[in-house]
């Protein structure tokens, strides 16, 4: 019964299980080649990795120093808008000044008008 099984097995089930063995056999043969394959996209993806953290580094560094120039120029522009509208006020102090007096002028003429015209008839009257 041994033999007859041993037979049995040998002659049956062998070649599904001799081409199941070859293959996993081819298949473990090309896992190296595999594995190189893996291996090199992995160092690929690394060095993408390690040149895109060096542009990002270069990156950054370029707009901080970017930033700081713009905050310097920033600095500049608003003493530049605190002198000019400092100026304005001035020159607004001024018109007014201008005004007040010419305003004072023409108001000081008017009154000599006017008490030079009331001292003539105030005399006139007196004459009469």
């Amino acid at each position: 019964m041994l033999m007859f099984t041993g037979l049995a097995f040998a002659f049956g089930p062998v070649p599904q299980a001799e081409a199941g063995f070859w293959d996993w056999v081819t298949g473990v043969t090309e896992i190296p080649s595999e594995v190189e394959q893996l291996r090199s996209k992995y160092d690929q993806m690394e060095q993408s990795i390690i040149k895109s953290e060096q542009h990002y580094r270069e990156a950054t560094e370029q707009l901080a120093s970017d930033n700081e120039k713009l905050r310097g120029q920033n600095e500049q522009l608003m003493q530049r808008i605190l002198q000019l509208e400092t100026k304005d006020l001035e020159q607004r102090q001024q018109v007014r000044r201008i005004a007040a007096v010419v305003i004072t002028g023409i108001g000081l003429l008017l009154l000599y008008f006017v008490l030079t015209r009331v001292l003539r008839v105030m005399v006139w009257q007196r004459r009469r």
